[in-house]
């Protein structure tokens, strides 16, 4: 299938929004364990910078940026895929997973689709497919 040219204007980037349990402990979960920095996190009932008990979180790690929401804007369970550069790189996120204790709940693997790819959860069940094209 081949992809067709639209007329509508195109999108330039993404943020997919995460539904957490309990934002602080995940904010420590993604620093901690999945190696994310934090750009910012927010209360509306607080302040709108560095709360005491935020609810809605953007993290990032690279150029890949994701919004945390604490029990709203979806459902705990989702999936995200992110990619890397090289096999190197995924190999060196693997044993960064490792030490960190994160569950992965799969290994690098090489997939018929010509990528290899581990699995990984976080503390509410949202699944990352981390991967790499086999070619590079």
């Amino acid at each position: 299938m081949a992809l067709s040219k639209s007329k509508s204007p195109p999108f330039t980037w993404q943020t997919p929004v995460l539904c957490v349990s309990d934002l602080s402990a995940s904010l420590r979960h993604y620093q901690e364990v999945l190696g994310f920095g934090v750009s910012w996190a927010w209360n509306d009932d607080e302040a709108f910078e560095n709360p005491e008990k935020p609810t809605f979180a953007c993290v990032y790690r690279g150029e890949c940026f994701i919004f945390l929401c604490e029990q709203g804007q979806g459902n705990p369970g989702s999936w995200l895929c992110m990619n890397l550069e090289s096999l190197e790189e995924l190999e060196r996120v693997h044993k960064e997973y490792q030490a960190s204790g994160a569950e992965i709940v799969e290994p690098p693997t090489d997939c018929s689709w010509g990528m290899r790819e581990m699995i990984v959860r976080d503390l509410d069940g949202n699944t990352f497919r981390i991967g790499c094209a086999l070619s590079n």
